[in-house]
Parts: C-alpha cells; structure tokens; sequence
C-alpha cells in the first residue's frame, strides 16, 4: 500500500458510513454488500469532515517565512509610502487639469465564496489580496499568482482561507507591514489574524463589541503620544518627532462614536472631541491616509470629517456633502491633502481637507439603495465607483471629473464595487459579486 493512503477497506467504511449519514441506507446495504465492505452501518459523517480537510489544506499555502510575531512591534515604513508623492493627486501644483490615458483593465482570476463578497483590500506592498464574504470566511490571495498563472496543480492564487467570524465580514484591512489582516463583521467583533504563521486559520486577538462593526482600517502612528494626549490633553506638536511606532486600530460603529484600540490591549480611548464635533448619525466608513497622520470618517447624518490621528481631534468638517443624503465611503488621497466621498445622492466628490472645497464632482453612477465605495486607481489619476443600475464599473478622470470608460459587469445579480491598489507602477482591480 502506498505511504499516506488509507487502505480499501477504510475507505470503503468510510464511503458506507457516510451514506447511511445522509440518509441513503438501502444505498448503503448495496454499496456493502457488493464491495464486502465490513460496516455496521452506523451513521458518520467522518468521511466528510475528512474531505474538508484535506480540501482546506489544499488551498491554504503557506505565506513567504517571516521572521515577524503578531505579538511584537516591527512596524517598518513603507518604502516610497510618505506624503513626498509629487507624482500623485496634488491641484496645486497643476496649472491646468489634462486628461491621462486610461489603463485597460481586465479580469486576472476568479474565485468564489459559498455567499456573496461583502468586501476586499490590497497589502500595501500590493503582494496580497483579501476578500470577506457574507458566508463568514476571509480569503487570502497572492497577487502574482493570480497575475502569472501556470495552470499547475499547485499555482493555486488563494493561500489562506480564515475561518472565526460566526456572520457576514463588512470590512478587512491589512496592517501597512501586510502581515496581519483586520476584519469585523455583524457578529459584532473585530478580530486581528496572523498571516506570518502558516496553518493558522483563527484569529489571535478578538474584540466584541456592543453594537455592530462597520469599517475599521489598520495603521501605524505615534501610539505613545496617541494614548497621552486622548488621556491628558497634551499638546500633539512633538508628535511628527516620535519614532514609537505601534500598532492601532480604528473602529466606527452604528453609533456616533470613533474609538481607537490598543491592538495589544484593545484598550479603548475615545476621540476626545466636543459635541458639534462628533457625528450625529452611524458611521458608515472610515479610513486613515497613507502614514496615519490622519483618518476621515463619513455617516449616515450627511457629513465627512477630517481627525488627526495623533490627537484624535477633528480638523475638518464637511457638513451636508452630498445635499443631506448619507455618505457611504471616504478615502483620504496619498498626500493626505483631498478625501473622496461617495454618497447616496449618486455623486462622488473631492474635497479639499485645508479648507472643505469641492474641487471636482463625479457623476453618472446610480447610488442610492446600496452602499457603495469609490477608490482612486494606484496612481490616483483615475475614480472608479460601481453603478447599482447597469453593474457596471465607471470611471471618472479624477481631475476633470469626465467619465472616460465603464467597465462592463460580471454578474447583473450583485451591484459590484472596485477596489484600486497603490502598486506605483502596477494597476490591479478587484470586482466584487
């Protein structure tokens, strides 16, 4: 007999067993009698948990080694990650907007959960891929392996399947390192998973909340001055000087409240905002720029708004953005200095953070029933939001606000959303069904 291979007759039980589990007895006694299978009959359903197994193992590669541990601070910079991007979003220095080429974009790899995508996001680095689903798991994908596919039995893009949430996953988002991913669903919890470990499958710190988890992005920032002055009022100015860099997450919830976590600890700490600072409806996103130097949040009470993510407090905020309606999503532009808000009056706008302008509006996709996110391309030259009318992918110039391409829909049972990864020099999307 082959190495690591049951023999027949255990197989046969097996087979036997699990029939009779599902219900097929008389199939079962024929199945037995014909192979002179030696079974009992008795009901398992081990061969199916076997199978399952085997199925899981099979999909989940292990990750590059690292020599990183969940447990420890080895939050390195970003190479090319500052606010130095000249080459990205930046009005100022542009004398007149000029329309640029649009990349052509088209679908690299398809793969399925059992219930609908709810959710992904790119690694910083742009290595890796993640996906939530309403069936409760997280997916983990290696982007070039679903750039550079072979066909080989073991060219296999999803490396990680994650199983812990007990409801639908809404967000995900990876730490700027790429080796923990952050997720939160409607069981009401955020849960922290370590992709430097091969195997592991659960999440190594959870945190259940008392209402429901909207969105909550991971970042790296002067933890240290973060938890002096949400505690004493200290003034932020030496923070830029601060080389503590920890991890924290941030958290918005159905109700008005931006809490910050200690990701060790989970200690909470408040932004310590007055009243007319806060939002008056649920937070429905919220995202931190490219260093965590400040975060935007947007709600269902019409308004976007601008914290520092040292101190907490509000220096921005934009009330009635999209004529009273709710705003489904914000994303802060690589320099920090512009926020692009969806809202559920079917506009996309750029705002100014300096002083609360507009500077440019993008029209022509419907959204109103559902909660959509628009998303600059890699570059930043280019706004892609889905359209819950036709399913389409539309995008905008972002300068000119001009429509320049729609991108046709996969499935005309789901509204889709784009996901755009910063990889300097590589455009990848992510449609969602």
């Amino acid at each position: 007999m082959e190495p690591n291979v049951l023999s027949q007759d255990e197989v046969l039980l097996l087979i036997v067993s699990q029939l009779a589990a599902y219900g097929f007895s008389q199939l079962a006694q024929t199945v037995a009698a014909v192979t002179g299978a030696v079974a009992e009959l008795a009901p398992s359903s081990k061969l199916s948990e076997l199978l399952f197994l085997g199925k899981e193992q099979d999909e989940s590669e292990e990750l590059e080694p690292t020599e990183f541990s969940a447990e420890e601070d080895q939050d390195e910079p970003m190479e090319g990650s500052g606010d130095s991007h000249s080459k990205y979003l930046d009005f100022d220095n542009e004398l007149k907007p000029t329309s640029r080429p649009f990349p052509e974009y088209t679908q690299l790899y398809y793969t399925q959960h059992k219930g609908p995508c709810r959710c992904a996001a790119f690694s910083t680095d742009g290595k890796y891929a993640a996906t939530g689903s309403h069936d409760t798991s997280l997916k983990v994908l290696d982007v070039s392996k679903m750039k550079n596919r072979t066909g080989d039995a073991g060219d296999k893009p999803v490396i990680r399947t994650l199983y812990d949430h007990v409801a639908t996953v809404n967000d995900l988002s990876f730490h700027p390192n790429g080796l923990v991913l952050a997720s939160c669903s409607d069981d009401q919890s955020i849960k922290l998973f370590d992709l430097s470990k091969p195997g592991v499958k659960r999440a190594f710190r959870t945190h259940t909340l008392c209402v429901p988890s909207a969105f909550i992005p991971l970042a790296t920032s002067s933890w240290q001055v973060c938890i002096d002055t949400l505690r004493t009022s200290i003034s932020s100015s030496s923070s830029p000087t601060c080389r503590e860099l920890k991890k924290l997450t941030i958290q918005g919830t159905d109700d008005n409240s931006v809490r910050i976590y200690d990701v060790k600890t989970f200690q909470c700490y408040t932004t310590p905002s007055t009243a007319p600072d806060l939002h008056r409806g649920g937070i429905t996103h919220v995202r931190y720029s490219s260093t965590g130097s400040v975060f935007a949040t947007s709600s269902a009470d019409g308004s976007v708004k601008v914290w520092d993510g040292v101190s907490g407090k509000c220096v921005r905020s934009i009330e009635n953005a999209h004529a009273g309606a709710p705003v489904s999503s914000v994303r802060l532009s690589r320099n920090g200095k512009y926020v692009l808000s969806a809202g559920k009056d079917s506009v996309i706008r750029l705002w100014d953070v300096g002083s609360g302008r507009e500077m440019v509006r993008y029209e022509g996709a419907g959204h109103m029933r559902e909660s959509l996110q628009a998303a600059f391309t890699y570059n930043e030259d280019f706004v892609l939001m889905g359209d819950e009318n036709s399913y389409n992918v539309l995008c905008w110039d972002t300068r000119t606000g001009i429509l320049v391409k729609k991108i046709q829909g996969i499935c005309r049972l789901a509204v889709l959303m784009a996901t755009i990864v910063w990889l300097y020099n590589l455009p990848c999307w992510a449609k969602l069904a």
